[in-house]
């Protein structure tokens, strides 16, 4: 790639993480190229799908939370700890940007599309500590990583959703991520049923 190529595709993932920030992963595409000081169609030959984009702004985070993953197997005795540290980091992640946690949810599935292979290490991650717990009889046999990932989409769902609400019904206050998690987790460990 030539060095202003370069130069464009990193301004353009560095002016989606800031747009996707502040107005969620459905930020017009156009108007990332245009902060970025590019054309549409040297987005669009950078980036050919919005997924493409997101997965470039993605790569770093999930290589770091993949690699955490392997970390904690390594260095934590407790496997329920392990996967609950790893748990917060990931669902707070998907906080980050707004409908992230759909399109993660949608992507896994699908090894075919940049944003799947992005997904695909950090679901190893994943993966790991959940089999670690299940091997010391610490979670349920039963349920897999795309059961944990799932949950965890529809908490940073759920409390998107409902932060929305909040600000224009202050009877409806917003969740708290970190009980819902404790939720999760009590219903995936044995010692819980």
């Amino acid at each position: 790639m030539r060095a202003d190529a370069l130069r464009n595709r990193e301004r353009l993932v560095e002016v989606a993480q800031s747009a996707f920030a502040t107005n969620g992963i459905d930020t017009s595409l156009e108007e990332i190229a245009r902060q970025a000081g590019v054309g549409i169609g040297t987005l669009y030959r950078r980036f050919p799908t919005r997924e493409d984009l997101i997965a470039a702004v993605l790569a770093e985070r999930y290589r770091k939370l993949s690699e955490v993953a392997l970390v904690l197997a390594a260095e934590r005795e407790d496997p329920d700890a392990a996967l609950a540290e790893w748990l917060t980091l990931l669902t707070e992640h998907m906080a980050l940007y707004r409908g992230l946690s759909m399109a993660v949810k949608e992507a896994i599935h699908d090894q075919t599309t940049a944003l799947g292979r992005t997904c695909q290490e950090m679901m190893d991650g994943g993966e790991l500590l959940l089999r670690r717990g299940q091997q010391a009889g610490v979670f349920r046999s039963d349920i897999g990583f795309f059961d944990v990932l799932a949950l965890c989409s529809a908490i940073v769902t759920a409390v998107e959703r409902r932060s929305e609400k909040a600000v224009t019904d202050p009877a409806h206050p917003p969740l708290n991520p970190y009980l819902l998690l404790d939720i999760v987790l009590r219903g995936i460990r044995v010692n819980d049923q």
